[in-house]
């Protein structure tokens, strides 16, 4: 039975407060409205779930389940499901009686409200909510949880003074957008991020569909291990015997992952369904890099596609707890606008700004973090364009040696 199920799964996890995320109330039960009572009453008054015996103790017609296997959530959505059903079987208990007492005319505008009421239901029984006014619980294991573990709810990036910029990191759930012009770099900064982060013992998921498998994966290899990237790719290395030796640490005893996706493995193009999919068979991933937003397949043609795109993907990033890297290209024509005179660049390389999106702003508007890049002739500007911390408008100057894997600090600049 359902409802001994949640409740038995509930007591077990002393996890209460998360039938309130569901909108599971007291309504929702039919059988066992008593015990979800004396439930709320017990963690009102004590701040944690009754131990099992007690509850058997006081309910002898509660039947206790346990070691259930199934996800609150699931439960939560099984038992709204079922409470909307009976609720909907009340509703339309009454189409004989108002069939017979109604006038034709106010009958079929009855029976328009009802079905609407019982579709805004059922959706509604599908839907979360937090209510701040009775999660203090909850409020508090959040904090707990991100005291013991905030090494583990931050990825760090490759340049220490951008982490501290960002108040540790990016923060699992994100929705991170970089930005740059074509051909200037983006996709090794953006590669520098996810081997920094494999590093740090985070998982990775990284689509890179412009590439090849080879291509992505001697970036990495450069990145890690400074390899010469044109000579890695023509089988022309120096020091071939110091990347065979290298080569031995990615080996079957690897416990952390880092997926590579490429066109290889997308035959039918990038879409939110196939990441999301992705994130359903890999739960090991904690970052997830996509480099090149204009290279996804969307729904519809045009800037409302990508719109809706952009929108699914920060939904898709916080439902399974992950950061997202987003990789977007600035139009060619906002640098054409930023252009400087050659000395002048001795000053300074403009980067973009985030009024100079592409096809859409919604990747504006989304993202949680804005990275704006750009570089000549190895020398980088990273502009931090928005963030939660008070620290937009920030740039940090890089040396950029991509084909020797190398992206380092050179100094920070605050731009107020």
């Amino acid at each position: 039975m359902i409802e001994s199920e949640l409740l038995s799964k509930v007591i077990d996890e002393n996890s209460f407060h998360t039938l309130s995320k569901y909108n599971v109330t007291e309504g929702d039960f039919k059988s066992y409205k008593h015990v979800y009572s004396y439930i709320k009453e017990y963690v009102s008054e004590y701040h944690e779930t009754p131990s099992y015996r007690n509850v058997v103790a006081k309910f002898k017609d509660f039947d206790y389940k346990p070691e259930v296997h199934d996800n609150i959530r699931y439960l939560c959505r099984e038992i709204k499901a079922k409470a909307t059903k009976r609720a909907a079987v009340d509703r339309l208990a009454k189409v004989s009686d108002n069939f017979k007492v109604m006038h034709p005319e106010e009958f079929t505008k009855w029976l328009k409200e009802e079905a609407e009421a019982l579709e805004a239901m059922s959706s509604f029984s599908a839907s979360t909510v937090t209510n701040y006014a009775s999660n203090g619980l909850e409020r508090k294991e959040w904090y707990m949880e991100g005291k013991e573990s905030r090494s583990y709810s931050y990825i760090t990036t490759p340049y220490p003074t951008l982490t501290k910029w960002l108040g540790g990191g990016f923060e699992i759930g994100d929705y991170i957008l970089l930005l740059a012009y074509t051909n200037r770099g983006k996709s090794w900064v953006g590669s520098h991020i996810g081997n920094k982060a494999h590093e740090e013992g985070f998982g990775v998921l990284h689509y890179s569909p412009e590439l090849s498998k080879k291509q992505q994966v001697y970036r990495n290899d450069t990145l890690r291990g400074h390899f010469d990237n044109v000579k890695i790719r023509r089988g022309e290395l120096t020091n071939e015997d110091q990347y065979f030796e290298y080569l031995q640490g990615f080996n079957d005893e690897a416990e952390v992952p880092y997926y590579i996706k490429t066109m290889e493995d997308l035959p039918k193009g990038l879409s939110t369904d196939v990441i999301e999919a992705d994130l359903q068979m890999y739960d090991n991933v904690q970052l997830v890099i996509i480099d090149g937003f204009n290279l996804m397949q969307h729904e519809r043609i045009g800037r409302d596609g990508m719109s809706a795109t952009s929108r699914k993907l920060r939904q898709i990033f916080g439902r399974y707890k992950v950061a997202g890297l987003v990789i977007h290209q600035t139009p060619t024509g906002a640098e054409k606008e930023q252009k400087v005179d050659e000395d002048e660049l001795e000053v300074e390389i403009p980067v973009p700004q985030i009024t100079d999106y592409s096809e859409t702003i919604a990747v504006i508007q989304d993202a949680a973090t804005v990275l704006t890049f750009n570089q000549k002739d190895g020398r980088g500007r990273l502009h931090l364009a928005k963030c939660r911390e008070p620290n937009v408008g920030k740039i940090l100057d890089l040396r950029c040696n991509f084909n020797l894997g190398y992206i380092t600090e050179k100094s920070p600049v605050d731009l107020f």
